[in-house]
């Protein structure tokens, strides 16, 4: 078994206990909030199936899912530890109409779709102070 454990790469290593980490962190904010495995999989909108893949560690979230569970448990999970210059952080909202039938070329704006009405354009803009 010692040997085994030798040829797993640090890589290897760090993402299995971070992975699992998560899913204790998780348990531990579902318990405090007396909230089931049921009612954050609704809260998420995702399945129950997947929620519990999370739980158990079997699971590899993104950061954009691991944000979910934060917003949904309305607790950090984890925190990124920087002691830099100052990050500045601002999200800017564009709102914007075009038909249906108009081209889209021109448009930067990742989450910019054909179809007509009104969109919500959301861009990060990051910078550092100093």
């Amino acid at each position: 078994m010692k040997k085994a454990l030798e040829g797993v790469s640090p890589l290897t290593k760090k993402f299995v206990r971070r992975q699992g980490e998560f899913a204790v962190r998780l348990h531990d904010l579902m318990e405090r909030g007396g909230m089931s495995q049921r009612q954050l999989a609704e809260k998420l909108g995702k399945k129950e199936s997947y929620v519990s893949r999370v739980l158990s560690g079997s699971a590899n979230p993104t950061l954009k899912t691991m944000v979910e569970f934060e917003v949904a448990l309305g607790q950090d999970i984890f925190s990124i530890p920087y002691k830099g210059k100052a990050v500045i952080y601002k999200v800017v909202v564009t709102q914007f109409e075009f038909p249906a039938t108009s081209s889209l070329e021109g448009y930067t704006a990742k989450s910019a779709r054909a179809g007509g009405g009104a969109r919500a354009v959301l861009y990060h803009d990051y910078s550092i102070a100093g």
